[in-house]
């Protein structure tokens, strides 16, 4: 199948902040130890990726975030480190409407997927005390 996949990569360190929190409070984390990172498009329109533009100003850094659960149309509950960014929300809405990227999804909520299908047995998820920064944009057609 073909597709675009733009992401945001989170930093080195914030990968192990991620990573220690997880392990801390022994959560799961197969998707997030994968391939940690935050979707921006993921559609099956095929636009080559040197033609997208990168203009989002790397790094960004997110002061506010929080794990919590998506019920999701594929992946069951899902376990997510979700926040809010402008500069992430304006992204997507250019490159929906610049290149009429097809989604899944018509709402964009940033968030980093931490594991998928783990059903509603969490009830209290630990609170994110750490910035998160991201400093790498990748642009993948496949």
């Amino acid at each position: 199948m073909a597709l675009t996949n733009i992401k945001i990569i989170p930093s080195k360190t914030t990968m192990e902040n991620i990573s220690m929190l997880l392990h801390k409070y022994n959560l799961p984390n197969n998707d997030f130890m994968a391939v940690p990172h935050c979707t921006v498009i993921y559609s099956p329109d095929v636009v080559p990726a040197d033609k997208i533009p990168t203009n989002i100003s790397l790094p960004i850094i997110v002061k506010d975030s929080k794990l919590t659960l998506f019920d999701t149309k594929d992946d069951g509950i899902v376990l997510v480190i979700e926040f809010m960014n402008s500069d992430l929300s304006q992204y997507f809405r250019y490159l929906k409407d610049t290149f009429k990227f097809t989604t899944k999804y018509d709402e964009y909520i940033p968030h980093i997927t931490i594991a998928k299908n783990v059903g509603k047995n969490f009830t209290d998820l630990p609170k994110i005390n750490f910035d998160l920064v991201f400093d790498k944009l990748e642009i993948e057609n496949k």
